[in-house]
């Protein structure tokens, strides 16, 4: 059972989000009046952008080694790094040496080129090279992982460096400069184009017909989704990207993790228990649901913009407001836990570590391998 929070924490993001899905009101209705054309224009824009690549006026940097990408059509949260971490290990698994290309988003590199992880030690904070790839190099310490905006670059010393047998690109659809041999596209089932605008209008990132580019389709949240929406989703995805092989998967709670003192919790030992969220994730609601799901009681919630790093003011009014609701604990996920630092707070942080799970796991490999 879950209990809502009394005064729940609503950052800007998702109150801007609520108005592009259709809040109610004069005011939201005379927003979305007036984003409507600059969806248009943004579309627009894009094309011509694209146009170049698509006349061969323009090339895309190939490099020598095969390269997959994972992205999706919209911005938030489908699933795209734990999916790059569920693939790696796949591959791995087949014997193929992986290194993993990340922008860094939000971290001092993102604008350079550096070694988060060489496979051997993680070299980088996040603060230094971004909250998932210093994530990605502590999940997976045996795999390299470089940050950098540009990945023809970070491609380029990867290569040079690691002589990988595979690259893999995580949140990759949209950087057009890179050939990719293989593009995975990952849609949530319950909104896999949002509200069906591009931005700022919608949250898609270019529009829906572009799924035709995807190599391999992969559906999140699918075990969410109730059958009809499922139904639907998969129907919208076959008209769009006709013939093209589709999989389903879901994020599945695995572990949970004490951070100090360090150790391993049993995964129901929340049961029964009142705790306080902390994430700045794409899709906060859906972690909240998990830990509800594992028999937690929500009593407060702190929600961040995506990728932001709590300040040392939020994080007191947290723990106070967990402390006024008689939490027992703070629960925050793996991408957050590595921000936070080092100092001793009044009450235990635990993290869910969750896992994808992609159905027919064997099969999505197959189709990847076989593009490849």
């Amino acid at each position: 059972m879950t209990a809502t929070p009394s005064t729940p924490s609503v950052s800007l993001q998702e109150t801007l989000i609520a108005i592009l899905k259709g809040q109610p009101g004069f005011l939201p209705s005379l927003l979305r009046l007036a984003l409507t054309p600059l969806a248009a224009l943004y579309s627009a824009g894009l094309w011509l952008y694209l146009l170049p690549f698509g006349l061969g006026i323009r090339h895309k940097t190939k490099l020598t080694c095969p390269v997959i990408s994972i992205g999706n059509l919209t911005t938030g949260g489908t699933g795209k790094t734990p999916t790059t971490a569920a693939l790696c290990r796949m591959l791995t698994d087949r014997g193929m040496s992986t290194v993993i290309l990340s922008r860094g988003y939000g971290g001092a590199n993102e604008h350079g080129c550096a070694i988060a992880s060489d496979g051997h030690r993680v070299r980088l904070t996040a603060q230094m090279a971004g909250d998932e790839a210093c994530m990605l190099a502590h999940m997976l310490p045996t795999i390299p992982v470089l940050v950098g905006k540009d990945r023809r670059q970070s491609g380029a010393r990867a290569e040079a460096e690691f002589r990988p047998d595979v690259i893999v690109m995580d949140d990759g659809m949209q950087y057009w400069q890179l050939h990719r041999n293989v593009e995975i596209v990952l849609l949530d089932a319950i909104e896999p184009f949002d509200n069906g605008y591009t931005l700022p209008r919608g949250l898609l990132r270019e529009p829906a017909p572009h799924l035709r580019r995807a190599t391999v389709i992969l559906v999140t949240r699918s075990h969410v989704a109730d059958r009809k929406t499922l139904d639907q989703t998969m129907a919208k995805i076959r008209s769009l990207a006709p013939g093209k092989p589709v999989y389903t998967a879901d994020l599945i709670p695995h572990a949970l993790r004490q951070v100090e003192p360090p150790q391993l919790l049993d995964i129901h030992s929340l049961r029964g228990r009142r705790v306080a969220c902390l994430s700045a994730i794409g899709n906060p609601s859906s972690f909240e649901s998990m830990l509800g799901d594992l028999g937690a009681i929500v009593c407060s919630t702190m929600r961040l913009p995506d990728h932001s790093q709590p300040s040392a003011e939020e994080l007191d009014a947290l723990f106070r407001r967990a402390e006024e609701a008689n939490a027992s604990a703070i629960v925050t996920t793996e991408k957050d836990a590595i921000k936070l630092d080092g100092r001793s707070y009044s009450l235990p942080i635990v993290v869910l570590q969750v896992t994808m799970h992609i159905d027919s796991a064997e099969k999505f490999l197959n189709s990847i391998l076989e593009a490849l």
